[in-house]
């Protein structure tokens, strides 16, 4: 925890992101931990030996970064641990980068080709599970016209995937890529049943399932290539990411937020 009275020495540069960094460098030492308090603004001036407007500005980087939540209420706390701030500013960046929908794709798909084969030889029989359990809920979805569930459990196969590495710093690495793998896992027109494309799926597991890696990538390359090959796709794929990936999800927010469920 905080130690007392003592004043905390500051290094160099604007003084509110050296208030900010030593917080952050106590958070992620678990002093204090998750759902724990700080001190108060004025304990924490008189910890710092600074103003309260310093310690307002850098409280407000620490929420941004999704490592406290302040309120008038609760006071300030350390925030569980979670990719959203990492998941948002990701997304920043690619929107600000101008690039289209189809670049965006193209790496997404180099991801899942190149880890697929691995998750063929490190996953197991409950990964299998789990992925033929959201590969049933896709198929009924999209048979049924429910637009936001099919998104969803399209979502969940492909991070399923992603998961059955079993590489946990891996996993903590690509949890900001999942954002990204919900706004290009969208169709431009969301309720035809033929652009969800569900029959290239069953071949990935099955691959899976016999631990053949070199047919899970080659599973996946079909998959990508006649995605990204199909010329009712084109005309979204050119667009810029910005615009194409946010107007797909808001298409499907009428009917639930698959973002928000799958978090």
């Amino acid at each position: 925890m905080f130690p007392g009275s003592t004043a905390v020495p500051l290094g160099r540069g604007r003084l509110s992101d050296r208030v900010a960094a030593e917080l952050e460098r106590r958070i992620l030492l678990g002093q204090p931990g998750a759902r724990e308090r700080l001190p108060t603004e004025g304990e924490l001036c008189d910890l710092f030996g600074v103003s309260r407007s310093v310690i307002r500005d850098a409280l407000r980087t620490l929420k941004a970064r999704g490592l406290v939540h302040v309120g008038p209420k609760q006071g300030i706390v350390v925030a569980d641990p979670s990719d959203e701030a990492f998941s948002e500013a990701l997304l920043l960046l690619l929107a600000r980068s101008g690039l289209s929908m189809r670049e965006v794709t193209e790496a997404r798909s180099a991801i899942e080709i190149n880890i697929g084969p691995l998750a063929a030889v490190r996953g197991n029989e409950y990964d299998w599970e789990q992925m033929d359990e959201h590969l049933n809920g896709f198929g009924a979805a999209v048979q049924g016209g429910e637009w936001p569930r099919a998104h969803a459990e399209h979502l969940a196969f492909h991070l399923a995937l992603l998961n059955a590495v079993h590489l946990p710093a891996l996993g903590i690495l690509l949890k900001p890529v999942q954002e990204v793998i919900v706004l290009s896992s969208v169709p431009p027109s969301a309720d035809n049943p033929e652009l969800w494309d569900v029959p290239a799926h069953p071949p990935i597991l099955e691959a899976l399932r016999r631990a053949d890696a070199d047919a899970v990538r080659e599973a996946l390359e079909q998959h990508f290539a006649r995605f990204l090959a199909d010329e009712r796709y084109a005309a979204f794929e050119k667009r810029p990411f910005r615009d194409a990936g946010l107007e797909a999800v808001a298409r499907l927010n009428a009917g639930g937020d698959a973002r928000r469920g799958l978090r």
